[in-house]
């Protein structure tokens, strides 16, 4: 068989390979990119005979108001002051010597999940917690769940101001500012917060849609009475009861509106931001706010410092830690836990392992393609176009994966749970390797064309290996979207595809902190454990890798 398709290819003129490799490779990320539209649709397709006389008791259903309400004003708050509180951050290690140091250290902080963030607030902060019990902090509440979300997003907008701002003039900006007689931080506000709140539209959208969907968070530290939204959505999409599936649906068109109404408010935000900077910097107005800039340089150390009390924690609570009276005995310290706990864990961490493994590849694999395609081609689609799957929400677009998965009749094993996850992983994997991939210089792979390269192999030779560094970087937020994945997991594989993020849910709606510690320090540990990875790697190949590089190779080659 093997030596059949062979002679079929090499029968085959060169061109018309060619050709049908591109259409092939133009295909598969289409799909890919396309997954999340195509959810949406199949989401939206009533399961049963809908109407409009069903709107009715869906608006009547109690505190329904309240939970839009809350739901939206935590996804467009939660955005916007992690927004401002990252460009406060930002204007203050910009032009620092060891900003590099700075952004160094922002991967541990990016590779602690959500749920694990929200379950170290608890442990730190609530009653009956370990070191601030009196702070006041609710175990389950509004305020809980938009803090979590501010510690994690932080980071996160840090990455996309520093990835803007390299591609921005802002100490000429500055200097031009410091001229006109204006202090410095009126420069960053009036100059610089315009420029760089116009190119984070696509960031605040994904971090909107994200909150709006979210449903692990919101089921451990949310508020219950009334519920946020899109925990009611994913209980009337998971339930059999009668007429639960009409508000499901209409439960999703809702929370597509939500979308679309988050999408005005951002842009009306931007709109009246950009007129207010410009009207505080020609008239001359008082500009408070700027003066508390310089209390941010102390952001990024204080994360480091409470990232690390809230492992501290977890590992203290797992190695049996007196729940009674949270005394700290070193000496009552045990690993029974763990050792009763390792038949348990064993399978969700294999499970995590391999989807994680498997997605982060093929997500890296697949955004290298469109970049590659796109090169060829001369011309680079929108970026919203490959970045759809965070930038709708998750809830609706798997619900429809999941009714292609029960039509196809799939089974429930990791490879369908892998291609859940692969939409994520080549969003995010697409969104570090663009900027990369568009600076390297096309001199490069001329120079090994002129050597006797052929194109695949100047690609390989050149590109790829300048690529490497962001390349095992995009892979380490792959391969942490993918282990963070909740709902793609419990939804697509029914239950019966356990990782480490669904039994850390499940065992944080109990009560026994240790077992909880546990389980949240396992889906900590492995997004931190390939983030070390990949700084180690990247450093090992980091480096001259230009004329030089390809004289070696073209010397070893004869």
């Amino acid at each position: 068989m093997a030596a059949t398709i062979r002679r079929v290819v090499c029968m085959m003129p060169t061109a018309r390979i060619q050709k049908i490799a591109l259409t092939s490779g133009w295909f598969l990320i289409a799909l890919i990119s396309l997954l999340p539209i195509l959810g949406i649709v199949v989401g939206l397709w009533p399961p049963e005979q809908i109407s409009f006389a069903d709107v009715k008791p869906f608006l009547a259903y109690q505190g329904l108001a309240s939970s839009i309400f809350m739901t939206l004003f935590s996804a467009i708050f939660s955005t916007l002051l992690s927004l401002y509180i990252a460009f406060m951050v930002y204007s203050q290690v910009h032009l620092s010597r060891r900003f590099q140091s700075y952004e160094k250290y922002l991967a541990p902080l990016l590779s602690l999940p959500h749920l694990a963030i929200a379950l170290g607030l608890v442990f730190l902060f609530s009653d009956g917690s370990l070191f601030f019990a009196d702070s006041g902090l609710p175990r389950k509440g509004l305020s809980t769940l938009i803090l979590a979300i501010v510690i994690k997003e932080v980071p996160f907008f840090l990455l996309i101001l520093s990835a803007i701002g390299r591609q921005l003039p802002i100490k000429y900006w500055l200097l031009q500012g410091n001229a006109l007689g204006y202090q410095n931080y009126r420069c960053w506000w009036f100059l610089v917060f315009p420029a760089l709140l116009k190119q984070s539209r696509l960031a605040l959208l994904a971090a909107t849609a994200y909150t709006l969907s979210v449903v692990d968070i919101s089921l451990l530290v949310g508020p219950n009475i009334p519920e946020l939204f899109a925990v009611s959505v994913y209980r009337w999409q998971t339930s059999f009861a009668t007429g639960d599936q009409s508000l499901a649906f209409w439960a999703n068109v809702l929370l597509l509106m939500l979308l679309a109404v988050s999408v005005c408010i951002l842009y009306a935000h931007e709109k009246l931001a950009h007129a207010g900077c410009k009207a505080l910097a020609t008239k001359g107005s008082r500009f408070y706010i700027g003066r508390i800039n310089p209390a941010f340089k102390l952001w990024l150390p204080m994360l480091g410092l409470l990232t690390a009390m809230m492992v501290v924690v977890f590992v203290l609570w797992s190695f049996g830690l007196n729940s009674q009276n949270n005394s700290l005995v070193l000496t009552q310290l045990h690993t029974r836990l763990w050792q009763d706990e390792w038949l348990f864990f064993e399978l969700p961490l294999q499970n995590s392992l391999l989807i994680a493994l498997c997605s982060g590849v093929l997500g890296i694999a697949f955004a290298l393609l469109a970049l590659e395609l796109q090169r060829q081609k001369g011309r680079y689609w929108p970026d919203y176009f490959w970045l759809l799957a965070i930038i709708l929400p998750q809830l609706s677009m798997v619900l429809g994966w999941q009714v292609m998965h029960i039509w196809a009749q799939g089974g429930y094993h990791s490879g369908w749970i892998v291609l859940s996850h692969l939409p994520f992983t080549f969003a995010y994997s697409y969104l570090v390797l663009k900027g990369p991939f568009q600076n390297v210089e096309s001199r490069y792979e001329l120079l090994a064309a002129s050597f006797g390269y052929s194109v695949w192999q100047s690609w390989w030779l050149v590109r790829f290996r300048l690529l490497l560094p962001v390349v095992f970087t995009a892979f380490a937020i792959a391969f942490s979207v993918s282990i963070a994945q909740y709902i793609p997991t419990l939804m697509i594989g029914a239950g019966r595809v356990t990782t480490i993020t669904t039994e850390a849910l499940t065992i944080g709606t109990g009560s026994q902190q240790d077992l909880i510690a546990l389980y949240v320090l396992l889906q900590s540990v492995l997004p931190f454990m390939a983030f070390l990875i990949a700084a180690l790697l990247a450093r090992r190949f980091r480096g001259s890798m230009g004329e030089a590089k390809i004289g070696e190779e073209r010397v070893r080659h004869y």
